[in-house]
């Protein structure tokens, strides 16, 4: 029986909800314009007996056509219904029955109506119009009531409560529209944003594979072109050299499981201790030499902890310089200093190379590399300058503030 019972429950809660469906699809004017054409009907019925027939029904059919015409034009609809209940009192003394109805239907769409610059002054006039109107109505005053409670009550109940319901419901429907403006407008910042931080992400990736790939990427290929010059007379230097390409590889494969954890995690914080710092310079160094360029590094006043995502900024930055001089000095040394102060840290890379490649492009001596690497150091505050020694060869000088960086 329950189980009947919830049954019966279940279907008839989903008519319930599927009457309210087609509902919300019909369009309101065609209610109003039903609704008006039953309320005339009642309306011509109504006056068809009465004195003055001929006027108190076109009246009376006027009076109802205002319901089809109030979510139109509501201000044209409140006057004719006006005006048509003036002529009704003037045929007939019996007040239409339907005719409170129809007010209260025409001036709750008026209170709904959007507002305009004059439409509080015309909403003021419409609404003292039936006080007026009902003051002067013989029909208005109860047996034993006073006239002023029985218009204040007819006022109220007929026109100024309907009025004042509308206005709510217009306010609350504009609320709900300024929310979903809002809504939207904040989503489509949300995907501008996505979108942002993907471009922002993809160009993270694409400077971390560079950096990754690019030095023990050239030290390898130099290395592998001297064991081939060397392999026949020096079959020692030759295997070294080898040895050199085999090493910096494996150190390019940490590298670059490294940087699939960070694209995995989403965030360079995350990497653990083993991530590339100036504490790994040395190593830095051993492999520029391997390559054949003699590095000398020094570390100047009292060294600071760093955040982990400018460390490896930094490391980036004399990465790429070495690389560039492993490239385009030709027969060079180089000096890489780290100067700490106590507001700033200073990364000068020095070389003495004259490389052919060095003057004949002059306009972009550093690659791609360090290029990008201006750009992450714009977010620090920080500046890097590039250019040619007066004395020969090439200097990579950046500047990175530190009174704002916080501590990791």
């Amino acid at each position: 029986m329950c189980r009947r019972a919830l049954a019966r429950i279940v279907r008839t809660v989903s008519k319930i909800e599927l009457l309210e469906a087609a509902a919300r699809r019909i369009d309101p004017r065609v209610v109003d314009t039903a609704a008006a054409a039953l309320l005339g009907v009642l309306a011509a019925v109504s006056e068809i007996s009465r004195p003055h027939p001929y006027v108190a029904v076109p009246a009376a059919l006027a009076l109802s056509a205002t319901v089809a015409l109030r979510r139109v034009a509501p201000v044209v609809a409140v006057l004719l219904a006006g005006a048509a209940a003036t002529v009704l009192s003037q045929t007939d003394t019996h007040p239409l029955a339907i005719g409170p109805v129809i007010f209260v239907l025409d001036y709750y769409l008026l209170g709904r109506r959007p507002g305009g610059r004059w439409s509080t002054w015309i909403d003021l006039v419409l609404l003292l119009l039936p006080a007026v109107a009902v003051s002067g109505d013989p029909n208005t005053s109860s047996p034993g009531g006073t006239l002023v409670l029985d218009v204040l009550f007819v006022w109220s109940f007929f026109f100024a409560l309907p009025y004042g319901a509308g206005r709510a419901v217009r306010s609350r429907t504009t609320l709900n529209a300024a929310l979903r403006v809002n809504t939207e407008r904040l989503e489509q910042q949300q995907r501008e944003r996505a979108r942002q931080a993907v471009v922002e992400e993809r160009t993270r990736i694409a400077r971390e594979l560079h950096d990754v790939v690019a030095h023990s990427v050239s030290v390898m290929v130099i290395q592998t072109t001297a064991a081939r010059a060397v392999a026949r007379r020096d079959p020692a230097a030759a295997a070294a050299a080898l040895g050199s390409v085999e090493s910096c590889g494996r150190d390019a494969l940490v590298d670059m499981r490294r940087m699939v954890g960070v694209l995995h995690r989403s965030d360079i914080d995350l990497l653990s201790g083993t991530t590339p710092g100036l504490s790994q310079l040395g190593t830095l160094a051993d492999r520029a030499r391997a390559s054949g360029l003699p590095v000398q590094v020094t570390v100047e006043g009292e060294a600071r902890s760093l955040p982990p995502a400018l460390d490896l900024v930094s490391f980036r930055i004399v990465q790429e310089a070495l690389t560039n001089a492993i490239k385009h000095a030709g027969p060079a040394r180089a000096l890489v200093r780290v100067t700490f102060t106590p507001d700033r840290l200073q990364l000068e890379i020095v070389d003495t190379g004259r490389g052919p490649l060095r003057r004949r492009a002059p306009a972009d001596p550093v690659g791609h590399g360090l290029v990008g690497m201006r750009e992450r150091l714009s977010l620090y505050g920080g500046e890097l300058r590039t250019g040619q020694r007066s004395g020969g060869g090439f200097q990579v000088l950046a500047n990175i503030p530190l009174a704002e960086v916080a501590s990791p």
